[in-house]
């Protein structure tokens, strides 16, 4: 049995909500100012269905509520009739067709179901009125003409709509505190609480299919503020011993400057990244054992020396800037894109280096540098190029490529205002 309330004058939800959760802990809300629940295990409380409903109004009645109290065998039959008559309806078994005969069509479409509103011109144009029109046509004929959405718009006019209740999924929160009995100084008992805790959070995580993209922590300190620290993954991550493991490594560079008297863990959930690997490929580094790697290297040499190159936005050759590294690209798709079309690779010297070149009728005739000498066989140039010269950065240069009689492609450039020569690279 299922016990539906439908507010007539609109009031606060809040107390349509805690009204019904007084009888029950599981509660649908069917519309905005509609909720229905079970009564099922009122029987043995409470009593009959009379009696029950005398609670329902007893209470409703304390909280001033002004509503339509429906009882029927199922959720929909006490929705509709809630809805659609005034005060108390209680509907014996099998008497379902029979109070909602009278209804009208419009009630079918009352509440929120899959099924086109269009439908309801059809059988208006059909002849049909009432519940009890739709209800008493053949289920074939129904069925051949309207479809499945004709036999259930049919069997709910007919009361005999089985289903249960509609409940929302509770909000799950990946958040996890803990206050310390005692100050903590040192890091490695700090390290076994948090372990502790992200364990539990990763079990909630992979219990929902879902993987960490950040992980933001706060430790109250002793007589300071608070120390609060939030690490992105390029990758989202389940596993706690890779996520303590990095935790480690940013709280050794930056540790707090006071004891830690509590602290509190709180994980920002995504779908996790699925890859399909290749057969016939060795495998990859798994994405968390890479960004353990980062994190150790940028302990090393600096956070901001590690990354990947990216392109500036600018015609000065070589600008660049480094960047946290994206999502891991499948080795397999890199492998097998087409090759669009062949090109020279140049291997640039980093720091360019100086060069004495011997200039004949404006072009390049010897070269001599560090790891570099040789006679021009060919040359092909000058390219000049300059820019930003409103900055401190400005540049102007003549560029060449020369190829020399030690068998190798260099590209040298002169640098305009000072006549500085440079070697650029070498081509591949």
């Amino acid at each position: 049995m299922y016990a539906c309330i439908h507010l007539t004058v609109p009031t606060a939800a809040s107390l349509l909500l805690d009204l019904a959760r007084e009888f029950s802990p599981v509660v649908e809300e069917a519309a905005q100012h509609t909720v229905v629940f079970s009564i099922a295990p009122l029987r043995k409380l409470i009593g009959s269905p009379h009696q029950i409903a005398s609670e329902i109004c007893r209470a409703g009645y304390e909280r001033e509520l002004q509503a339509s109290l429906a009882i029927a065998a199922n959720p929909d039959t006490a929705i509709m009739l809630a809805r659609h008559s005034i005060g108390v309806t209680l509907v014996t078994p099998g008497d379902e067709r029979l109070k909602l005969g009278l209804l009208p069509l419009t009630a079918l479409f009352g509440h929120d179901i899959p099924i086109d509103p269009a439908l309801l011109d059809v059988l208006r144009r059909w002849g049909l009125k009432t519940c009890e029109d739709l209800a008493a046509l053949p289920e074939r004929g129904v069925a051949e003409r309207l479809g499945q959405a004709g036999v259930y718009l049919r069997n709910l006019a007919r009361g005999q709509i089985q289903r249960p209740l509609r409940i929302p999924a509770p909000e799950t929160s990946y958040r996890s505190q803990m206050t310390l009995e005692h100050p903590l100084e040192l890091l490695e008992p700090l390290l076994f609480l948090l372990a502790r805790e992200l364990t539990g959070l990763c079990v909630l995580l992979r219990s929902q299919s879902r993987a960490a993209q950040s992980v933001a922590i706060e430790f109250q300190l002793e007589s300071r503020d608070p120390y609060h620290c939030t690490l992105e993954f390029p990758v989202p991550l389940d596993d706690s011993r890779t996520l303590l493991k990095l935790l480690q490594l940013h709280l050794e560079r930056h540790p707090p400057e006071a004891a830690v008297t509590a602290f509190s863990l709180c994980l920002e959930p995504v779908e996790p990244k699925r890859v399909q690997r290749a057969m016939f490929l060795p495998p990859t580094p798994a994405p968390d054992k890479l960004q353990l790697t980062l994190a150790r290297i940028a302990g090393m040499v600096g956070k901001e020396n590690v990354g990947t190159p990216m392109l500036l936005n600018t015609h000065r050759p070589d600008a660049f800037e480094m960047t946290t590294l994206p999502p891991e690209t499948p080795i397999a798709e890199e492998i097998t894109r087409p090759m669009e079309t062949l090109r020279l690779v140049m291997r640039l010297f980093r720091p360019a280096l100086d060069a004495r070149v011997r200039v004949v009728e404006h072009a390049p005739q010897d070269v001599l540098a560090s790891l570099v000498k040789g006679r021009v066989m060919q040359s092909a140039g000058p390219w000049k190029t300059s820019g930003e010269w409103w900055t401190t950065t400005a540049w102007s240069r003549e560029e060449w490529d020369v190829a020399l009689d030690d068998g190798g492609l260099y590209r040298i450039y002169q640098e305009t205002p000072s006549g500085q020569w440079y070697v650029h690279g070498v081509y591949d």
